[in-house]
C-alpha cells in the first residue's frame, strides 16, 4: 500500500473467511493462541492496526484543567450539593460527576458545633490543666479513676412510623453513669465501668380501657424531667449505685461530672452535697465547661455505641423501648468505654496544643475582673498572670 492511501474496508465473504480461519486456530479453550491474529493479518494483506498515538486521542480527554480552582472560588454556602457547584461552574452535572468519581474534586462532611465565647475558651483551657498531673516531673493525663460522667440522653424509636404530630413519638429519657474500667483487686476481676442507666418512667393504672388493654391495667408512661425529678434520681439511683459498684480498693474522692443542662442539680445543692458525703465518703458533683460536649466520654461515642445496639430491635411501645435500651446497656463492651475515655484525654490534648496562649492573654488582660467566670489560679499560672489573682 502506497504511502497516502487509506485502506477500504473487508468485505463481507473477506470478514466471514477471516473469522473461520481464526475459529480453526483457536485452542480448546477457545482462546487464540499468541501471534495467529498477526499471521491471519498477513493473510489478509496485512490489517490496519490502531497505533498507539490514535489510541489515546480515543480517550475522553479532561476538558477543565482549573477545576479545583474554579470549585474553591466559589462560595461554601453553594457547595452543598453537584446541582449547586454544576450551576456556579456552568457545566452539566453528569460531567462534575465524573470527575468527582475519578478523584479531581472531593467531598467533604460539615459538622455544625457549639459556638464557644472567650470565657468559654478559659473554662475549657482550666478543665484540661485540671486534668494533667506532675510525676517526677513529666506531665501525664489523670487516669480519670475517680470521675463518674452523668448524662441524659433520648430513647430513640427504632422504625419510622407514621403519628398524628411529634407530640405522639416514643421517646424515653434516662440518666446514665460511667467511669473508667479497671482491674478490682478485692473481688479479682475487672470492674466494667458502667455504673447504671435509669429511665425517667412511672407504672400507673390506665384510665381508660382501649382494643389493646381494659381499664386499670398497669402502663408505663413517661415523667418529666425537672430539677427536682433530676435531683431525686441522682440521690436515691446515681450516688448509692456508685457506693455500691466502686471498687472498695479504691478512692472513696470521686467527682460526679455533668452537663449544663438547666433539669441538672446544682453543685451546691444542700441534699446533693449531704448525699455526696454520707457514710463517709467524698463526693462532688461538678459541672464540665459550657458548650462543650466533647468534654463528656458519653458523647464521645459510648451513647452511639448503645444507640447502635438499640436500633437493632424494634419497639413499638416504652416498654420495648426502655427493655432494648437496658440490653444494649448490658451488651456495649467495656473496651468501648474505656477508649471513649482515651478519646476524651486526646480531646484534652488537642485543647491544650491548639489554644494560642498570646491570644489567652490578651483577653484575660482585657476583661481583668469584669470576666463571668473566675480565673482559676491554674490558668494564671500557666500563662504568667498572677498579678490578676492580687
Amino acid at each position: 500500500m502506497r504511502k497516502g492511501e487509506r485502506k477500504k474496508n473487508l468485505t463481507d465473504s473477506e470478514c466471514e473467511n477471516l473469522v473461520q480461519h481464526l475459529l480453526t486456530k483457536c485452542a480448546s479453550s477457545g482462546r487464540i493462541p499468541k501471534g495467529v491474529a498477526a499471521s491471519v493479518g498477513m493473510l489478509f494483506d496485512d490489517l490496519p492496526q490502531c497505533p498507539p498515538a490514535q489510541e489515546g486521542q480515543l480517550r475522553t480527554q479532561r476538558i477543565h484543567l482549573d477545576l479545583p480552582e474554579r470549585i474553591q472560588a466559589i462560595p461554601q454556602s453553594r457547595r452543598y450539593c453537584f446541582r449547586s457547584i454544576a450551576h456556579a461552574l456552568g457545566i452539566p452535572k453528569s460531567t462534575l460527576h465524573s470527575y468527582y468519581k475519578r478523584g479531581v474534586i472531593a467531598k467533604y462532611s460539615s459538622v455544625l458545633k457549639p459556638s464557644i465565647s472567650e470565657s468559654n475558651k478559659v473554662c475549657r483551657l482550666n478543665w484540661a490543666l485540671q486534668n494533667v498531673k506532675d510525676i517526677d516531673g513529666a506531665k501525664f493525663f489523670d487516669p480519670m479513676f475517680d470521675t463518674v460522667h452523668v448524662y441524659g440522653a433520648p430513647g430513640e424509636k427504632i422504625k419510622q412510623r407514621s403519628c398524628k404530630s411529634k407530640g405522639h413519638l416514643l421517646k424515653v429519657m434516662c440518666l446514665s453513669a460511667v467511669a473508667r474500667t479497671r482491674w478490682d483487686d478485692n473481688k479479682e476481676e475487672w470492674f466494667d465501668g458502667k455504673i447504671g442507666t435509669w429511665h425517667f418512667t412511672e407504672t400507673v393504672p390506665a384510665q381508660r380501657r382501649s382494643s389493646r388493654r381494659d381499664a386499670g391495667t398497669p402502663v408505663m408512661k413517661t415523667v418529666s424531667v425537672t430539677r427536682e425529678t433530676y435531683k431525686k434520681m441522682l440521690i436515691e439511683q446515681v450516688i448509692p449505685a456508685i457506693r455500691c459498684k466502686w471498687p472498695s480498693t479504691e478512692t472513696k474522692t470521686i467527682k460526679i461530672q455533668q452537663d449544663n443542662a438547666r433539669p441538672h442539680a446544682p453543685p451546691v445543692d444542700p441534699d446533693v452535697v449531704a448525699a455526696c458525703k454520707d457514710q463517709g465518703w467524698d463526693m462532688e458533683v461538678v459541672f464540665q465547661p459550657p458548650n462543650s460536649p466533647d468534654m463528656n466520654v458519653l458523647d464521645l461515642g459510648f451513647f452511639r455505641a448503645i444507640q447502635t445496639l438499640q436500633a437493632e430491635k424494634h419497639s413499638s411501645c416504652l416498654e420495648d423501648i426502655v427493655t432494648a435500651t437496658e440490653a444494649a446497656w448490658a451488651d456495649v463492651s467495656s473496651t468501648t468505654l474505656n477508649k471513649n475515655f482515651l478519646t476524651l484525654q486526646r480531646c484534652l490534648q488537642e485543647i491544650l496544643e491548639s489554644m494560642q496562649m498570646g491570644a489567652i492573654c490578651t483577653q484575660i488582660e482585657a476583661l481583668k475582673v469584669d470576666i463571668d467566670v473566675d480565673v482559676h489560679a491554674d490558668i494564671a499560672a500557666a500563662l504568667g498572670l498572677i498579678q490578676l489573682l492580687d
